[in-house]
């Protein structure tokens, strides 16, 4: 439509507004949130259009093409509710919630708003004690000595994958201060330490506080870092730097890094990496996600820093993932990065459904990076294949397209594409980025 024509529009002048103006510009300057909002409205006016009216609650979408399990928190959602899907775990505390709720692809998923005296869950499992946090996946202990993370366990094998502790390099001591903070929930389990980092002469140079969070049925363990610096950094930023060093427990484990999509073996020092680090040794695979932060460096064979606060940075907060065996490492780095719109109503659930997915893509591999309104009720669609290998596979729209073809970044039409019982057919070659153009 000429509205949706009219966000593409705006989007555009977002992204050159940006890349003029660099990434350090005022949040408030960029529009993204208003043109988020705009977006979601119109899709939860069009999707709950015959929906029932006079029933409260939030629709969450999915941008991704594959299944997602969000976290969300909520402040003013009413009371509890009952963990049914597409909510897979949930804690109340007043009329705040917790929740983690699973997404279809490209999708939606409803969630009603809770009543206050509805019996909150109950726990499965003790999330957090003394020095732990845990899920059914992992566990995660802090080191109370330096206030660091000792260990990371998978549930499995039990075997320490990885460990962290706040450095200042070229050289420095971390101690912990204070009582670790611990809050066992049904859904979330979470440890709040604080520390100092001393260089070698005894000097306060900077204090932190780390929170290590647990939630339930999500396989990856969320680490925020947060420092208030006394001494500021200087010099040679590669030298001189704040960050996070992270350390494996065999020196035989061999470094991946992931970026734009890519895996691939490396032996730099400097293994700059956007979107994730792997550690390998045999079939064990431990993922450090940075979240955008590329700047790593390896200080021996089993430690790696993550550069966090060279001279002249004013970021202070910093957030990884750390997970382990997963098998599509490229979705949990697209997917913690991406946002999770949401909108409260008061209608019910779209056509009855609690959740259903709008688009769906059949291999988990290819990833889809981009989707877009285009002129004359049509989108479209940037995908890269993250296996390095060839193949094919179907996507499919909740209502089939009349038309599809491959175009080139200008949108011109390469290729026509038969669609198969109204699935469009992709074929790719190993590592390759493409584009199509659907219309209805």
């Amino acid at each position: 439509t000429a509205a949706d024509l009219d966000l593409q529009d705006e989007l555009t002048k977002q992204e050159a507004a940006l890349e003029t103006a660099g990434a350090d510009a005022p949040a408030e300057d960029r529009g993204l949130a208003a043109s988020e909002t705009l977006a979601v409205e119109r899709l939860a006016t069009r999707l709950q259009g015959t929906a029932a009216a006079n029933v409260p609650g939030w629709l969450v979408f999915n941008p991704c093409a594959y299944t997602r399990r969000v976290a969300l928190e909520i402040a003013d959602f009413g009371g509890p509710i009952a963990v049914a899907d597409p909510v897979k775990a949930a804690q109340f505390d007043g009329n705040s919630a917790k929740l983690v709720v699973e997404i279809p692809s490209l999708g939606f998923a409803w969630i009603p708003a809770g009543k206050l005296g509805t019996p909150a869950p109950k726990a499965k499992l003790k999330t957090a004690e003394g020095t732990i946090v845990r899920n059914e996946f992992f566990e995660a202990e802090i080191d109370p000595t330096t206030g660091g993370l000792r260990a990371f366990r998978d549930m499995r094998t039990r075997l320490n994958r990885l460990g962290m502790v706040p450095i200042w390099n070229p050289g420095s001591t971390c101690k912990a201060t204070g009582t670790p903070i611990v809050s066992a929930g049904a859904a979330l389990g979470e440890i709040i330490t604080a520390g100092d980092i001393h260089d070698e002469q005894g000097t306060l140079l900077a204090t932190f506080t780390q929170r290590l969070r647990a939630w339930m049925g999500r396989p990856a363990l969320e680490v925020q870092l947060t420092f208030d610096v006394k001494q500021p950094a200087t010099g040679y930023p590669w030298h001189g730097y704040f960050g996070a060093r992270f350390g494996r427990r065999d020196e035989r484990a061999v470094l991946f890094r992931g970026s734009h999509g890519k895996n691939a073996r490396t032996s730099s020092t400097r293994p700059c990496s956007a979107d994730y680090l792997e550690f390998r040794l045999g079939g064990e695979r431990t993922f450090l996600f940075t979240g955008g932060l590329p700047f790593l460096q390896t200080q021996s064979n089993r430690l790696v820093d993550a550069v966090l606060i060279p001279e002249g940075e004013t970021e202070r907060r910093y957030e990884f993932l750390i997970a382990a065996d997963r098998d599509h490492p490229m979705q949990t780095a697209q997917g913690w990065v991406t946002p999770t719109p949401m909108l409260k109503g008061n209608a019910g659930p779209p056509n009855g459904m609690t959740s259903s997915w709008l688009g769906h893509l059949d291999l988990p591999s290819l990833l889809l990076t981009g989707l877009r309104p285009d002129v004359g009720r049509a989108l479209t669609a940037r995908f890269v294949e993250t296996a390095s290998y060839a193949g094919a596979a179907e996507l499919r729209f909740a209502v089939a397209p009349a038309t599809a073809s491959m175009i080139d970044g200008s949108g011109i039409e390469l290729q026509n594409l038969t669609l198969d019982a109204g699935a469009i057919p992709l074929e790719f070659s190993a590592d390759e980025g493409f584009r199509l153009r659907a219309a209805w």
